[in-house]
C-alpha cells in the first residue's frame, strides 16, 4: 500500500477561515506547479468543519478544532504502518483477547479446529 510522503493537519478558527487558508494554498500551488506535478482540488466543500487537499506526495487537512479532536487524523497517521502488519497476520498469531466479539469457548474451539488443519 503507498502512502503520502507528508501528511500535515491545519486548524482554523472557521468555516471562513478553513476555506480561505485551502484556496490560497491552491493559489501558491497553482503558480508554482510543473507539468509534472498531479492535479489537485480542494475536497469537502460541501463541509462547514473539514477541508483536504490531495497534492500526491503531500495531503493537507483543513479541520476545525472539534473535528480535528473527533477524528483524530495523528493517530491514524501513526497506526498506519501498524495496521497493514496487522492485516497480515493469521488469526492464529494475534493474543487471545484481540479477538473482540467471541468468548473465551469460541476462541478455544476456533483454535483446535486450526490445530488439526
Amino acid at each position: 500500500m503507498k502512502y503520502c510522503n507528508y501528511f500535515i493537519v491545519v486548524s482554523g478558527s472557521s468555516t471562513r477561515h478553513l476555506h480561505a487558508m485551502a484556496n490560497y494554498m491552491m493559489k501558491m500551488y497553482k503558480l508554482q506547479k510543473e507539468d509534472s506535478d498531479p492535479r489537485a482540488q480542494i475536497e469537502g466543500k460541501e463541509t462547514d468543519d473539514w477541508l483536504c487537499i490531495d497534492f500526491g506526495s503531500i495531503v493537507v487537512h483543513f479541520m476545525l478544532p472539534e473535528a480535528r479532536g473527533t477524528y483524530e487524523l495523528e493517530k491514524l497517521w501513526t497506526l498506519g504502518s501498524y495496521d497493514d502488519q496487522l492485516t497480515q497476520m493469521t488469526t492464529q498469531s494475534l493474543p487471545e483477547d484481540f479477538i473482540l466479539g467471541l468468548t473465551s469457548q469460541q476462541q478455544w474451539e476456533g483454535s483446535q479446529s486450526c490445530d488439526k488443519n
